[in-house]
């Protein structure tokens, strides 16, 4: 049986956007599915910086000794230092998140462990992101070509942000007994100054990231295999391979594990267009808030949840807020 270690409140509030094309496939399957994290885009994701390249790997000491040795004069002392150093190399050893690996195989396992790795990504932000529905909320994670195209510009406007406990999670999940599992909260840190203990090297990395990414208070479930025979090799292509591109693990009970949904903003330039002819026609903001509200959107995930048995509670977005401009929305706050 896979081991669980949860670094977080089982009450804590966390939430996750995601398109509604993703969403459908969530309440469909039944399902929570965790991605490889050799496919993230963020590639310094689990990663070490070069401060702790040592307690890892030899091989720029092997280098620098195999050079000495080869560059010294066979009788001298400093040829027998080297060969006593390398044979006592070939036994040192680091803590890998797969257990005792030698560090011979250091470059290996720095360049493959995260293929070995699946997360699932929330946040526990109390309050709704702009940035997380523009980036999460559309096809794929973002939209990087130059130009929005068609089909990430169609599903602006149409996502949701699920919203749970960490303890409704854990109470859902139906745990895979060949898998560990690990809830923690994600450290932003700056790869080029920070150095992990070398009892953490064997998962904080993996609960690390580039402190460009500090927006998203993410709180990460992380799987990975329960097996020792995972094998990380400094010889060419001799390291054990992984072709399990995902893990998806099944939700007992849907209406459990979902506390509420939120449903996206409009999209800007729909928004701003509604705002200007609605003051147009009632020289007053009262009402707008009822007209900005994704009534499309509401009917899709109200029917999605209709035939899969889902009651739970249907929210507009907190973005969808009208600035107090005049006796009749100063009012309007108080209903």
């Amino acid at each position: 049986m896979g081991k669980i270690s949860v670094g977080v409140d089982r009450d804590l509030v966390v939430k996750r956007y995601m398109s509604l094309g993703k969403f459908e496939s969530l309440i469909n399957s039944g399902s929570l599915y965790f991605s490889r994290f050799d496919r993230f885009t963020d590639k310094l994701e689990g990663g070490i910086s070069s401060q702790n390249y040592p307690d890892v790997s030899v091989s720029a000491e092997l280098f620098d000794l195999t050079i000495n040795y080869r560059a010294s004069d066979p009788a001298s002392p400093e040829k027998t230092q080297a060969e006593k150093r390398i044979n006592e190399i070939n036994n040192e050893t680091f803590e890998g998140i797969f257990g005792s690996e030698k560090k011979l195989d250091g470059d290996s396992y720095l360049q493959l462990v995260s293929s070995w790795l699946y997360a699932n990504c929330w946040t526990d932000l109390d309050h709704e992101c702009d940035a997380m529905w523009s980036l999460y909320g559309i096809t794929g994670v973002g939209c990087n070509h130059v130009e929005c195209c068609p089909q990430c510009e169609s599903t602006h406007g149409m996502s949701v942000c699920i919203e749970t406990t960490i303890g409704a999670i854990l109470d859902n999940l139906e745990l895979d007994e060949r898998y560990n599992l690990s809830i923690q909260k994600v450290d932003y840190i700056d790869h080029k100054k920070i150095k992990f203990e070398a009892h953490e090297l064997s998962t904080k990395p993996f609960f690390s990231k580039a402190r460009h990414f500090s927006y998203e208070n993410e709180v990460r479930l992380m799987l990975w295999p329960d097996r020792s025979d995972i094998s990380f090799s400094y010889v060419y292509q001799q390291s054990t391979v992984n072709d399990k591109k995902s893990v998806e693990l099944k939700i007992k009970n849907m209406s459990s594990f979902i506390n509420k949904i939120i449903l996206s903003p409009i999209p800007a330039k729909k928004s701003a267009q509604l705002r200007t002819t609605h003051y147009e026609a009632h020289q007053s903001n009262l009402g707008l808030k009822d007209s900005l509200a994704n009534c499309i959107l509401r009917e899709k995930v109200q029917t999605l949840c209709s035939a899969n048995s889902l009651f739970v509670e249907i929210l507009d977005s907190d973005l969808n807020q009208v600035v107090t401009s005049d006796c009749y929305t100063f009012m309007d706050d108080f209903k």
